[in-house]
């Protein structure tokens, strides 16, 4: 009996030592953030008067930190933790507690989160704005339990203080960047970077009131154009150390504007007729050029406008001064978008003569700014011949050459410009350079009586032919003047007495040439100045009976439209002025008729076994002209007559046109660049043309057959 009382005691010791505690934790949240406290309630049971209660926390498999608890009379365990650095420093992710307690050993609770991440949602993603402009970032931030944030907010533009350290160098803003709130070791790289000095450009700073914030940033007004990047990052501290924080970012655009306009100019003194080269310089916020639109406007002293043009402002512009503009400051004004820029050049004062040669006479004409005083000297086959000059503006000066009935080669120089001309046929007694007005008329020479006498009498068979005819094929042989003889007419009065009256002698212009159809290129002092288009046509060959006759009527399309001619040497010269043809519009016109010439001798030279060999030019320029003894007087400005005689020099059997002559006529007109001159390949009403051609060469089998 004894033995099994003893036995039971045994029994129930050990019964004793073996008993389990239950271990039951309180409910957690399932994430936390940094910054937060976790209020955690344990209980045992029973109570163990001799054991205390050991809970740890878990983060990822690691323990953070352990808590020795004695618990109460009911067996609880009240854990209050704050999560900071100085609780639990970088920890942080899957975290758990652990419980011990009596025999019962790691008793685990539910898992949870803890983290220092935020989350940030912005109301815009995508920003646009001029330098100068402001931006408002709002947004809200939450914790990662959805609670809202009361902290900071920062806002950077990265690229921006990239850009203004390395010089404005453009940077690629595309690049991908991942987010770095997703795991605790790219959070600690974050707070490593945060030692790194940065320049303190594109950054600005905001409060966050119960998760939502609202940022106003103003751009500087030198903010260079192109994409950037926003970096939002809104933030908690705990001291001076932040202990959560969320990152969000958006795309800014900023647009290049025009912020300043400056001219480059080439020279700021200039002699007339050289060229002034400029370009507009078009600057934005930051110096940059920018390629747009621009209106450039050249005003001379009293704000005349001298030239305006409207291009790119990537081309340079070239402005050829004329030789006669006055001498002065003159402005240039570039302006684009309401900016604009001034800058001044000054024409300097410059003596400058053209020399032409024609009907074996030298003519100067002073085409400078200025009077033209000097000496020139004229060289006959290398025999000089110096005479001195004093033109006002505009003002010309004839010189007769004579020489000895051979060619001469004849140079003129005034010591900055020389001419030349080669195999000129001068005829006379001797060689020789005479002012035409020191060879004046004197009544006492036989020679001048003799020269009257002839003159009277050619007026006389001029006067007494029903058709004077001109030796020249370059004028026209029908029609060219109409007459109405002298009669006596009988009429009666009221009271029947006999009235006669005597009908005057008319001599006029036929209806087809009313206008004067032959041109003399003179010296004009008192006319009219216009804009003329001029055809040269050079005959290369000698050519015989029939092909003077096709030449002849190659001309009719000239008379048609108005056109002047007169000839020098193996040169014929079509003049298409306002004053003759009453028109402005003469470009387009000459390039007709010059097509019509060149299909008219194309037809002769098809035809025909003699061949004309023939090139044809088309230019034009400004001409001093009046009508006199029915002919078209003119004097030439500047020297375009001698580009147009090359031209035609160079041109074999084809229409060369000038530059300006095609930008006139380019509707009515097809050509191809050659250099600084073009082909004429085509002209509008062609059909007409072919019409007007096989009229011609149904008159050339006609005349044949006679």
């Amino acid at each position: 009996m004894k033995k099994r009382i003893v036995m039971l005691i045994v029994f129930s010791i050990l019964m004793i030592n073996t008993v389990h505690a239950g271990i039951y934790f309180s409910d957690l949240e399932e994430a936390y953030n940094l910054g937060d406290r976790i209020n955690l309630e344990v209980t045992v049971d029973p109570f163990l008067e001799e054991h205390l209660l050991e809970v740890n926390l878990v983060c990822d498999e690691e323990e953070v930190i352990d808590f020795n608890n004695y618990p109460d009379e009911n067996g609880i365990v009240n854990i209050k933790f704050p999560l900071n650095y100085f609780t639990i420093q970088e920890a942080g992710g899957e975290c758990y507690f652990t419980a011990d307690y009596g025999d019962e050993k790691d008793i685990k609770s539910k898992k949870f989160e803890i983290s220092k991440r935020l989350d940030v949602k912005l109301d815009t993603e995508a920003f646009f704005a001029n330098p100068g402009e402001e931006i408002l970032v709002s947004g809200e931030a939450t914790r990662i339990n959805s609670a809202g944030v009361n902290g900071s907010v920062e806002i950077k533009i990265p690229l921006l203080s990239l850009k203004n350290d390395h010089g404005s160098e453009e940077i690629n803003s595309s690049e991908e960047v991942e987010e770095t709130n997703s795991s605790e070791n790219e959070t600690s790289e974050e707070d490593e970077s945060e030692e790194v000095p940065e320049i303190d450009n594109g950054v600005f700073h905001g409060k966050v009131k119960n998760g939502r914030f609202s940022v106003s940033s103003r751009l500087d007004d030198d903010i260079p154009a192109g994409d950037y990047r926003i970096d939002v990052v809104v933030y908690e501290t705990s001291g001076d150390r932040r202990t959560s924080e969320g990152v969000a970012m958006a795309n800014l655009e900023i647009f290049q504007v025009l912020n300043e306009v400056d001219i480059a100019l080439s020279k700021q003194n200039i002699d007339p007729g050289e060229e002034l080269n400029f370009k507009p310089l078009l600057m934005d916020q930051t110096g940059l050029q920018i390629n747009d639109e621009v209106s450039v406007i050249i005003r001379d002293e009293n704000s005349n406008r001298v030239f305006e043009q409207i291009s790119n402002s990537k081309d340079t512009f070239i402005y050829k001064i004329p030789a006669n503009m006055s001498s002065g400051y003159y402005e240039i004004e570039v302006s684009s978008e309401g900016v604009s820029a001034v800058k001044k050049f000054y024409i300097n004062s410059k003596q400058i003569a053209s020399f032409d040669i024609m009907n074996k006479s030298l003519v100067v004409t002073n085409i400078g700014n200025i009077p033209y005083k000097k000496d020139i000297q004229i060289e006959l086959n290398g025999k000089p011949y110096v005479k001195k000059l004093n033109l006002n503006l505009g003002e010309s000066r004839e010189f007769k050459l004579t020489g000895a009935n051979e060619e001469y080669n004849i140079r003129i120089s005034d010591g900055e410009k020389e001419v030349s001309e080669e195999g000129i046929f001068l005829t006379g007694y001797s060689a020789g350079v005479k002012t035409v007005s020191e060879n004046s008329l004197n009544l006492k020479t036989p020679m001048i009586w003799i020269f009257i006498i002839l003159i009277l009498i050619a007026v006389i068979l001029f006067l007494s032919r029903n058709i004077f005819k001109k030796k020249s094929f370059a004028y026209p042989f029908k029609g060219k003047f109409s007459f109405k003889k002298k009669t006596n007419t009988i009429k009666h009065d009221e009271q029947g007495k006999v009235i006669r009256e005597a009908d005057v002698k008319k001599i006029g212009f036929a209806k087809k040439t009313e206008m004067p159809t032959e041109a003399q290129h003179t010296h004009v002092l008192k006319g009219e100045r216009s804009r003329a288009s001029i055809i040269a046509l050079k005959i290369k060959n000698k050519i015989e009976k029939s092909s003077k006759k096709s030449l002849e009527k190659a001309m009719e399309p000239v008379y048609e439209k108005k056109g002047a001619v007169y000839e020098q040497g193996d040169y014929i010269y079509i003049i298409f002025s306002p004053l003759g043809t009453k028109s402005f519009k003469n470009d387009s016109e000459a390039a007709k008729v010059a097509e019509k010439i060149k299909m008219m001798l194309d037809a002769h030279n098809t035809k025909s076994e003699e061949k004309i060999d023939y090139g044809i030019a088309v230019g034009r320029g400004d001409i001093i002209n009046k009508i006199e003894h029915g002919k078209l007087r003119f004097t030439a400005l500047g020297d375009f007559l001698t580009g147009i005689k090359k031209l035609a020099s160079n041109s074999e059997k084809q229409v060369l046109v000038s530059k300006d002559i095609y930008e006139s006529g380019m509707s009515e007109v097809r050509a191809e660049k050659k250099g600084e001159f073009y082909e004429l390949k085509k002209v509008i009403n062609s059909d007409k043309n072919k019409k007007f051609i096989e009229n011609f060469l149904k008159r050339m089998e006609k005349d044949e057959k006679k």
